[in-house]
């Protein structure tokens, strides 16, 4: 009785303030700033939450049986093999059946949500998400937490949007503000989860759109201080690298840019071809889930080795009981963190051991258990070579293998691994081959990350700003801005694609986007199409087409159709004129002879800019609009170019 009381004062309180909003006594800013504040406040907590689960499910799971594997070989790594299999076994089953949406890396789905469907996301998309992404993560599955932390973000900003009847323009914007919470309250980062939400999920930057993601971003990250993993440091501390301007430093950038280029492009293309793969070859879920998972668990099994040398806030850990998993388990950080501490001995700054951070001053005693640098001397640089190198090619492979047995995680954190990885190894041989001419191995593991970060989302803004918030490090700012330009240079030359937008367009999903068409993204196919529209048989004459264009002066074009009532073609004015001005007689012509067969057409879901592209590709005043695939499609409407252009127009001059 209790709980229907609540639930109908809730309600009341509801339909009060949605009536303020209607009868204009509460702008509809105000109310998006406050949904902002609220949004951000419990991404905040469901991102502290979220980690919280992971390291939970890890500590039940994958740590007990590492710790066992110390005493006794054979059996404890074969627990440490089965668990990623039970792990992702239960994963497929439970978003199969709760929230298909769910599985996966997470961001496709809240781009297309965006871009197709008003923003609409499922509310119980959120819960499912973070159960599966969780359980996935902390049973070693070999994914990212930052795809499902901006899959819940935006799910409580399509929620809420939802629930106070909004329209489709701000629905979108709350889901971009949840994202950028994500973000922000994952990383630490607030500035990199303004640029993601607006580059990667809005495709704009419209400044009436910044307010709400801009507020939910910091107050993401306020929470995040309080009960993060975080706190107030980056996520990766104890960084204090220089870039002095060398210009004999720079070729390397240059040259880790392309590398990493090349390694994004084989990243992107390996997660969907091991997809494929997975899908033919094992045509069940469960077979597929279980074969997937024992292949991620037996890497796990047989690369339980540390690293040959270890930071002395690692070692501190080790000879307190500290037990770590695999470091291809999971998210991957310990080994990010690794790479990016790796110093040469004959490159240390004595005089950088005093930072100062704020009015601040924290003194770190090289040796002591907060000291986190990894210093080498040549003799030890093999050995680090050894031990990161195979997990550059393995990390990518067990990821695609994860995600394709049905797993659900994100590939932001394996990009950062990929790049920390591949820029250490590189760092490492350009100390042995030139050492005068190379900074130390962590720099080049920081660049890096930005530029395989780039080269994958195809968003240089957010790979730069997220490595920067992540490291705290601005100080090599420019060798990050190089690398990551030339890597998404190289990436998009071979691939225009980016790893998000190739999942949708396999599926059939072809977006356009852009920040100068930001004004009629939003608006859709099925808003300015025509309802009523003429149409002429495949048998009929010249004269009976004639006799229609006459009759719908408006219309430049006419659907032609068959006896079942499907698209066969569409007459073009100029089609027409040429019957006309020829010798033929018009009684020997039908409308099948003259007509432009299998034309362009959209979908009442496709957006204008979309519309906009297939006008030019075909060079047409009219697209028939169809929905249904093979013998069901259907057309339903017509698009014509005067109105897409006219609508353009008033959304140009409207006050937004």
């Amino acid at each position: 009785m209790a709980q229907d009381d609540n639930r109908r004062w809730l309600w009341r309180w509801h339909d009060w303030l949605l009536g303020l909003v209607r009868r204009g006594r509460i702008p509809v800013m105000w109310l998006m700033i406050a949904l902002a504040c609220t949004i951000g406040v419990l991404a905040g907590f469901g991102a502290a939450l979220f980690t919280l689960l992971i390291k939970t499910i890890e500590n039940l799971t994958v740590v007990p049986f590492m710790a066992g594997a110390n005493s006794d070989f054979q059996w404890w790594h074969l627990a440490i093999c089965i668990v990623p299999a039970l792990g992702l076994l239960v994963v497929a089953w439970f978003t199969r059946r709760f929230a298909p949406e769910a599985q996966g890396h997470g961001v496709p789905e809240v781009i297309l949500a965006v871009a197709r469907r008003d923003g609409v996301i499922r509310p119980r998309v959120s819960i499912v998400k973070i159960l599966a992404s969780g359980l996935c993560i902390g049973t070693g599955g070999s994914v990212g937490r930052e795809g499902p932390i901006v899959q819940i973000g935006s799910s409580l900003g399509s929620s809420a949007g939802q629930l106070f009847k909004l329209s489709s323009r701000n629905i979108k914007v709350l889901v971009a503000a949840g994202a950028a919470a994500g973000i922000s309250a994952t990383f630490n980062a607030p500035i990199a989860g303004v640029i993601f939400a607006s580059e990667i999920i809005l495709g704009s930057f419209a400044v009436e759109s910044l307010t709400p993601i801009v507020i939910a971003s910091v107050l993401a990250d306020v929470v995040q201080k309080h009960v993060g993993e975080h706190g107030s440091d980056p996520a990766f501390r104890g960084l204090h690298y220089e870039y002095l301007g060398s210009p004999q430093q720079l070729p390397g950038y240059f040259l880790l840019g392309l590398l990493c280029g090349l390694a994004a492009v084989s990243f992107t293309k390996m997660l969907y071809w091991t997809e494929d793969v997975c899908e033919s070859r094992l045509k069940k879920w469960w077979l597929r889930a279980i074969v997937c998972g024992l292949m991620v668990g037996v890497a796990g099994a047989l690369y339980t080795t540390h690293p040959p040398e270890v930071s002395s806030a690692v070692r501190y850990a080790q000879e307190h009981g500290e037990t770590t998993v695999p470091p291809v388990f999971g998210v991957g950080y310990s080994v990010v963190d690794h790479a990016l501490h790796l110093e040469m001995k004959n490159k240390q700054r004595p005089t950088r051991q005093d930072v100062v951070r704020g009015s601040k001053a924290e003194r770190v005693v090289p040796g002591s258990k907060e000291d986190r640098v990894v210093r080498l001397d040549d003799s030890q640089v093999y050995a680090q070579l050894l031990w990161l190198l195979p997990l550059f090619f393995l990390k990518p492979v067990l990821t695609s293998v994860s995600l394709g047995g049905g797993g659900s995680g994100g590939i932001f954190a394996p990009s950062l691994y990929i790049g920390a990885t591949l820029g250490a190894c590189f760092g490492l041989v350009c100390n042995l081959v030139i050492p005068e001419a190379s900074a130390n191995p962590g720099v080049y593991a920081i660049v890096g990350m930005g530029a395989v970060v780039a080269g994958t989302t195809h968003g240089v803004l957010s790979a730069i700003i997220i490595v920067y918030e992540m490291t705290g490090n601005y100080m090599i700012i420019l060798p990050i801005m190089i690398a990551a330009g030339v890597a998404s240079i190289v990436a998009k030359a071979i691939d225009r694609e980016s790893i998000y937008h190739k999942k949708l367009n396999r599926r059939g999903e072809s977006l356009a986007r852009g920040h100068e068409m930001a004004h009629v993204e939003h608006v859709m196919v099925r808003d300015v199409m025509l309802r009523s529209f003429p149409t002429v048989l495949q048998t009929a004459t010249v004269n009976d087409i004639v006799r229609v264009a006459k009759a719908n002066p408006s219309i430049e074009s006419l659907p032609v159709m068959n006896d079942a009532g499907q698209l066969v073609g569409i007459i073009r004015p100029e089609d027409l004129h040429r019957v006309l001005d020829s010798d033929v007689s018009p009684f020997l012509v039908n409308a099948e002879d003259i007509a432009l067969k299998s034309p362009l057409s959209v979908s009442p879901d496709e957006n204008l800019l979309e519309a906009l592209r297939d006008f030019g590709t075909r060079d047409v005043e009219t697209l028939p609009v169809e929905v249904g695939r093979g013998d069901a499609r259907r057309i339903v409407g017509l698009l014509l170019r005067s109105d897409v252009m006219r609508r353009y127009r008033e959304e140009m001059l409207s006050d937004h």
